[in-house]
């Protein structure tokens, strides 16, 4: 028996690109509303959806249910996105020129950000939220939630270390899939 995970990604937030965004609730910008209701014309209809309560995905949410993508709605905190604590809506030149604290985030595992939350916890509860949906007998699920946790979720279907997360861009308003077996996972679709 398998279980086919489709990821989704909300769409551009009106944050700038290149900053942190984890706990703070922007909303998706003009173009990300748009871009949800590109994305809700192209996937399979009638599924159960998993969703981060977060302000940006509830709105990409609302894009799906127009379309009639979604048949059930389960809101889930464990997907939300990591936070950044004193990082968030700064950009990576802005943290490495104050905060030396910049060098430990390279021990990914054991790093916290400053007033934040630690990368240990934010793996466990994905993996949590992971072993769950794996519980459940489904064939197919859409995921809506955020980069950083579809970047992380991933590494752990695909026994990847953490570590390089960043090996995986998922764009804003992307469709990524991937089956997952009792003896692993495979990625069918990135970015789609």
């Amino acid at each position: 028996m398998s279980l086919q995970i489709h990821f989704l990604r909300h769409g551009v937030t009106t944050a700038p690109s290149d900053s942190l965004i984890g706990s703070t609730d922007v909303v998706l910008s003009g173009q990300g509303v748009i871009q949800a209701g590109q994305l809700a014309a192209r996937l399979p209809r009638g599924l159960d959806c998993l969703c981060s309560p977060m302000l940006r995905t509830r709105q990409t949410l609302e894009s799906l249910q127009n379309h009639g993508v979604v048949r059930e709605v389960s809101f889930d905190s464990r997907i939300r996105e990591i936070d950044f604590g004193a990082w968030e809506r700064l950009t990576f030149a802005e943290i490495s020129n104050k905060d030396e604290d910049i060098d430990a985030w390279k021990e990914y595992h054991h790093f916290t950000f400053p007033g934040g939350e630690s990368v240990a916890h934010f793996v466990a509860r994905l993996q949590s939220f992971l072993d769950e949906v794996q519980s459940k007998p489904q064939e197919q699920v859409l995921v809506l939630t955020h980069g950083g946790v579809i970047r992380t979720l991933l590494c752990l279907i695909l026994g990847l270390d953490i570590r390089n997360y960043l090996l995986f861009e998922v764009k804003p308003a992307s469709w990524s899939t991937v089956v997952l077996y009792s003896h692993g996972g495979v990625l069918t679709a990135l970015n789609r």
